[in-house]
Formats: structure tokens, sequence, C-alpha cells
């Protein structure tokens, strides 16, 4: 084995009895390209029971794997497929079942995620962005399957919208200041939803104390029916933007006999 894929072996974690077969540099496109087999009579483990069992057939897969300098890399593995308990395909273990990428591209794909959108980090990683939502999606799914809300006492939620009036309700867990659930809406609907998720994680309704929104009846309403024992407070950016635009308003009347007021910067 030459001393490059011995190297390249060692980062990607590859190990019997997977070996590199070969390589293949693409310098038009720039693109490297590995090719992983394994030796005749290999013995792989099923993932039902665990036993070691001979492969009977294979079939060829391609992985996307971090880029290597500023070249796309891909992984090319012959997959065995073995007799046990069913016929069985082998999960690899650089990559998770059914996914295009390999495990480390997978964590850099969220990594990136959170730093921009997802239509920028698809021009930067040169990926479709349909595949960047699955890894996404996938592991957000996993993590909320595992969520436990149990000790969540104070909860804040709020509206938002893009282009018109297609708006989501955000809540948040306002101790960790980090957002558990989201849906479609801004009525009281949307604290009924909210409960059901809130409650199918551990949350306890009558354990939450306190409760943040703006001045929408809708979400005071949801509040008063799913949260017993929890006090309404008003967010205060909301209070604030409704005193500054009474304040503009006040100037707009007074501007007609008061011309310094008409550049006056009422938000300092």
């Amino acid at each position: 084995m030459k001393a490059v894929d011995k190297f390249i072996q060692r980062i990607l974690g590859i190990s019997k009895p997977w070996f590199i077969e070969k390589t293949e540099d693409k310098l038009d496109s720039k693109e490297i390209h590995i090719y992983l087999n394994y030796k005749p009579k290999s013995k792989f483990k099923c993932i039902s029971c665990g036993k070691r069992c001979t492969t009977f057939d294979s079939s060829w897969r391609i992985w996307r794997d971090l880029d290597i300098h500023t070249y796309k890399t891909y992984i090319h593995a012959r997959i065995p497929r073995i007799k046990c308990c069913n016929k069985t395909t082998i999960i690899p273990p650089w990559a998770r079942e059914n996914s295009h990428f390999t495990q480390l591209m997978e964590d850099n794909i969220l990594k990136i995620a959170k730093m921009t959108t997802i239509t920028k980090e698809s021009e930067y990683i040169k990926e479709h962005d349909t595949r960047l939502w699955r890894v996404i999606i996938y592991y957000v799914d996993k993590a909320r399957n595992n969520a436990d809300f149990s000790n969540i006492t104070k909860i804040g939620m709020d509206e938002t919208s893009k282009r018109g009036h297609r708006y989501i309700t955000n809540f948040i867990n306002l101790d960790t200041r980090k957002v558990i659930y989201c849906t479609e809406g801004k009525d009281h609907t949307t604290v009924d939803r909210f409960i059901e998720d809130f409650k199918a994680h551990g949350g306890i309704p009558e354990d939450v104390t306190d409760t943040t929104c703006d001045m929408s009846k809708a979400f005071k309403k949801g509040i008063k029916e799913n949260f017993p024992n929890a006090i309404i407070t008003i967010d205060k950016f909301h209070v604030i933007q409704l005193i500054n635009d009474a304040i503009d308003d006040v100037r707009k009347i007074e501007v007609i006999d008061n011309p310094l007021l008409k550049k006056l910067n009422i938000y300092g």
C-alpha cells in the first residue's frame, strides 16, 4: 500500500476488513475518489443479532466525504450482504444507513447550518439543498425524540412571519433560551398543539409558573386554558414598540406647529 493511501486510510478511520483499493484524482473537476474494498472470505457482523457471517453478494455505493483541501472527496465502497437472521446489507462504520454522506461530512453540514442559511451552505459546499435538509431533519427529529421537557417551568412564545402573512409561532425554554417547538399560525390553537408535544416529552403543564408573550388575546387564551398556574408577562420589546409608535404618532401631529420635531430621532 502506498504511503498516501495509508495516510488517507488512517484519517478516514478505515479498519479491517476494509482497505483502500485505489484512489483517483480528477483534477479537471477538482475531485478525489477513494475506492474501498474488503478481502475475500471476510466476515461481517449481523446488524440484528451480532453474529459474524460471510458474504454472499455485494454492491457498490458512494458517499460524499469532507473535502481534501479544495477538492470534493468521494468514498466508493463495495458493500456486502450476508445471510443470517435475514438477508442483511451491512451498514459501513463511516456512514449511517441510507445517507449520501459520511458521518464526518454530516457533522460538518450540521455545524455550518448553525451559522448560515441552507441556501448559502448549499452554494458553499456545492450540494443540493434537498440533501442538506434531509440530514438536518434527520438529526433534529432524532434530538427531539430524545428531548425531556419534565423540568421546564418557564416558557416564552412569539410569532414571526416572512413574505406576507405566513406566520409561525416559536416556543422557547426561557431558562436555556432554546427553541423547543415551532408550529404554523399565531392563534390560540398554536398553544394547543404545543401542549400536546410538551406533554409527549414529559412536560407537566401544572408545573409551568411563568410565560411570556406579546399582547395577543389568542396567546393569552391559550395560556389560560393550558397552563393554569402560569403568570403571564408581556414581552418588553412589544411594550417598547407600542410606546415608540405612540410617541411617533404624537410627533407627527405636533410637527405641524413645531418643525424642530420633523427630524427628531425618537429611538435614541
